[in-house]
């Protein structure tokens, strides 16, 4: 009898397997060797599934908004204020596992500058989330759309910086959260 092959499981499984190899050769180190060995899986295993390597890393960073906006999604029956508290704070990397997504995402970020497609994939993503906060504000304070943007940028701003020190070891990740919840319930 032919074994029942999970075929989203494999490519998630790749798709693991090119985060880590991200996660410590960046972008530039990432190989369909190195992606496959990682994953424990042939180099035509992974041509199978995603064709090239620029095509295996694209769909990763699709994966990796992908992954925030379902956690975003899971918050679904909570209040605004709690909903963008989320947004804020989601990607602040509290231990090993969400150090390496947020290093994934500044490697995406830096190959964005000379990749179009990761570009405009990371641009929605911001987007999107920007609009999101801006429903947020406007659903949690009565805010005008115009009042909100600028909240909601100020926060996303606040948010990313905070990300950046707390990835640098700079600031632990307790105080990053506390700051943001301080600045969401001020805002």
């Amino acid at each position: 009898m032919p074994r029942v092959v999970d075929h989203e499981e494999r490519r998630w499984e790749i798709v693991f397997a090119l985060w880590l190899v991200i996660a410590q050769h960046g972008i530039e180190g990432v190989s369909l060797r190195h992606v496959a060995a990682e994953a424990g899986v042939s180099m035509g295993r992974i041509q199978h599934y995603f064709g090239t390597k620029d095509a295996l890393v694209l769909a990763g960073c699709t994966a990796l908004v992908d992954r925030a906006h379902g956690g975003y999604q899971e918050t679904a029956d909570a209040a605004p204020r709690e909903r963008l508290l989320h947004v804020m704070t989601q990607q602040i990397p509290r231990d090993d596992a969400g150090r390496v997504g947020v290093t994934v995402w500044y490697a995406y970020v830096a190959k964005s500058i000379n990749d179009a497609a990761v570009r405009q994939v990371l641009a929605e993503a911001r987007r999107g989330a920007e609009d999101e906060c801006v429903r947020l504000i406007v659903a949690d304070r009565g805010a005008s759309d115009g009042q909100a943007l600028t909240q909601a940028r100020r926060l996303l701003a606040l948010a990313d910086g905070l990300t950046l020190r707390v990835l640098v070891r700079d600031l632990e990740p307790g105080e990053a959260v506390g700051m943001l919840e301080a600045e969401v319930s001020r805002a």
